[in-house]
């Protein structure tokens, strides 16, 4: 599920890119980079909050167990992102609008592939949408030390990551069909990052998290991040300043 959304999320972005004068060799030659750091930067994160649970350091690089952090990949994503642009003499700014609504796209996609390896998944809850996930998966595993808490025989979680997948699907669909009013540089990304910081931010309240993950006033790691996005978001979508002078790509030598 990870590959699905990095080649939908690598199409659509050629296909954006056209539209904004970018040629799309430029938005391929990017995506490379993009992978590399979202696979690191996501797997990174993870492993540091999570370090108690790996007997082997060979086990950070178990991609296929499991675990990664959404936020960790972003970010690396955007440092690489804006140093290969920087390179290539085009706008940060242009190249984040081109590739935001596949941000979204991918995110959705790879949810997926979390519920059905059982990471990131959610806390005890006693709603039908619940789901109750093998034992030998990590949510499984997790859920069964939680109903042995509660005096349980079992516990049915929410499926967070249903939610994330959801949520993506809605942003990538609220970015293409209203970008068309978003006519400042950077808005567009500006727009992924309020509606992701507010999706985000909501649906941390009913993911499980353990307690070390929670780091100011009650909120988690991922929550703060959220915030911090939000109002940046607010900044790039509502801001008076227009970037109309785009650099042009750089020749290839």
């Amino acid at each position: 599920m990870l590959a699905v959304s990095f080649l939908l999320g690598i199409y659509v972005a050629g296909r954006r890119a056209k539209r904004y004068g970018v040629e799309p060799q430029y938005i391929l030659d990017l995506s490379v980079y993009i992978i590399l750091a979202a696979v690191i930067g996501s797997r990174l994160l993870y492993v540091v909050f999570h370090l108690n649970e790996y007997d082997n350091p060979m086990e950070f690089f178990y991609l296929w167990q499991g675990g990664a952090t959404f936020y960790g990949g972003m970010l690396l994503a955007i440092v690489v992102s804006y140093a290969f642009v920087q390179k290539k003499k085009l706008s940060f700014m242009l190249v984040a609008d081109i590739i935001a609504p596949s941000i979204a796209l991918g995110l959705a996609f790879t949810r997926v592939g979390c519920l059905l390896s059982g990471c990131c998944f959610g806390s005890p809850t006693q709603l039908p949408i619940g789901i109750h996930f093998p034992p030998d998966s990590p949510a499984g595993h997790a859920a069964a030390m939680m109903a042995q808490n509660l005096g349980l025989a079992d516990v049915a979680l929410h499926p967070a990551q249903l939610y994330a997948a959801i949520y993506g699907l809605l942003i990538f669909a609220v970015l293409v069909g209203f970008e068309p009013r978003l006519r400042k540089r950077g808005a567009t990304f500006g727009a992924l990052l309020v509606l992701y910081g507010i999706a985000r931010f909501s649906v941390d309240f009913v993911r499980f998290y353990e307690e070390n993950a929670r780091v100011l006033f009650g909120l988690t790691f991922n929550q703060v991040i959220s915030v911090v996005l939000f109002g940046l978001g607010l900044v790039l979508v509502f801001r008076k300043t227009q970037l109309t002078n785009d650099p042009k790509p750089a020749k290839e030598s």
